[in-house]
């Protein structure tokens, strides 16, 4: 009786030890004030659902978690939800070994620069990092600095699952004014690449040691001066 006593009050403390990794959605700004705050209360599993409106927030960093950082749409669809990092830094900097399982989605991100010399990139920058991307407008992004590459996206070593994106007028220095792509083989499907401009070479997208599956894109109006 004692051992099948025992026995209940263990699998009850197994029960309860394990209750607090079951996924929860953390509501931005209901529950957390910033969407940097709710990343830093999330665990993996967990959805951050942004409410609509502009939030001025930059270096976002998921730290290897397997979160999804979501927007709100509009009734017709459209996206409701803008992070402006307002030339302050990247809007989203994924170099922790983030998987397919890290999710940026149904957001516009705009106002990202390069201003730290030890990345690049203007809206997101992803190093050693499979993150799925999908469903965001990324524009009016900018990388100016020593590297001067990756307007819209800078992938290094990283293949990222990017579709139904829009990247457009996003400007930078050197090269890859929408996406930049070093030693990274991603997937980008479904996706608008439009009205980039590259001071150097690849107005759309630049790639170097690098194989990327394009598959029903439109890529049009990008600017390279070589």
């Amino acid at each position: 009786m004692h051992r099948i006593a025992a026995v209940v009050a263990g699998l009850s403390l197994a029960f309860a030890g394990t209750s607090t990794t079951i996924a929860a959605t953390i509501n931005v700004p209901a529950d957390q004030p910033t969407i940097a705050a709710a990343i830093s209360a999330s665990v993996n599993g967990d959805v951050i659902a942004i409410a609509a409106g502009t939030y001025y927030e930059h270096s976002l960093t998921p730290g290897g978690k397997a979160i999804t950082i979501q927007g709100t749409l509009n009734g017709d669809g459209t996206l409701a939800t803008t992070i402006d990092a307002q030339q302050g830094g990247l809007v989203f900097v994924i170099n922790s070994g983030e998987g397919t399982a890290t999710v940026v989605r149904d957001l516009v991100i705009t106002g990202g620069d390069d201003v730290s010399e030890t990345v690049d990139g203007g809206g997101i920058y992803c190093y050693n990092s499979n993150p799925t991307i999908t469903n965001c407008t990324i524009s009016g992004n900018t990388a100016n600095n020593q590297y001067g590459v990756g307007g819209g996206i800078s992938c290094w070593n990283s293949s990222p699952t990017i579709s139904g994106c829009t990247i457009e007028s996003n400007v930078v220095s050197l090269s890859g004014g929408g996406i930049w792509l070093y030693d990274s083989d991603p997937t980008i499907t479904d996706c608008t690449i439009a009205d980039n401009t590259a001071d150097s070479g690849g107005g759309g997208i630049r790639c170097n040691y690098s194989n990327p599956t394009i598959t029903d894109c439109t890529i049009e109006g990008n600017t390279a001066t070589s």
